[in-house]
């Protein structure tokens, strides 16, 4: 079944045209493309054809207008859960990241996930947070954590002597029996 948009008002056509020329958002503007589209006879599927958009969505871009004008074309609010954390709450959270442990008077040397989530709530920076929602938080701000290399020392003073006298040792070939 073919969805056309409704006979626009003269304050419609009006505005549609002034909109077209005007608009900020892509997504805005598309969808106003849509309604003009469709005004000029065009079907759902040469639309989609042309804009690059999913046939379903245009008739739904279509009947949402027809329903409640220009204000149903205007991008809806974002759905989902809100987030928890205040913009403070973010750029304390990344400072505290930045810093070495040791300079924050914590045992350990760097920081992982858990460790940062545990420090935060600790110091009563967040009620609650978790080791997922920090890393998206330091993706977000460009704050990565390197991987810790180890090593081990030698406290044998003759560590050199012996280990370069080793080495000749072990450069000679095995003598053939024979």
């Amino acid at each position: 079944m073919c969805v056309y948009v409704r006979d626009l008002t003269m304050a419609e056509s009006k505005r549609l045209s002034r909109g077209l020329k005007e608009v900020r958002t892509a997504t805005y503007l598309r969808r106003m493309q849509v309604v003009a589209f469709s005004g000029q006879g065009m079907r759902a599927k040469e639309i989609a054809e042309r804009l690059c958009l999913h046939e379903e969505y245009v008739r739904e871009l279509i009947r949402r207008f027809n329903a409640g004008s220009f204000n149903a074309l205007r991008p809806r609010r974002p759905t989902g859960r809100p987030r928890e954390l205040t913009p403070e709450e973010v750029s304390v959270i990344v400072e505290a990241a930045s810093t070495p442990p040791r300079v924050l008077g914590l045992p350990f040397g760097v920081w992982s996930l858990r460790k940062l989530a545990d420090f935060v709530i600790e110091r009563g920076i967040v009620k609650k947070t978790s080791p997922s929602t920090l890393q998206r938080i330091l993706k977000e701000n460009e704050v990565t954590f390197q991987r810790t290399k180890t090593w081990k020392e030698r406290h044998d003073p003759e560590f050199k002597s012996k280990k370069n006298a080793s080495s000749v040792s072990t450069t000679k070939g095995r003598k053939a029996r024979g």
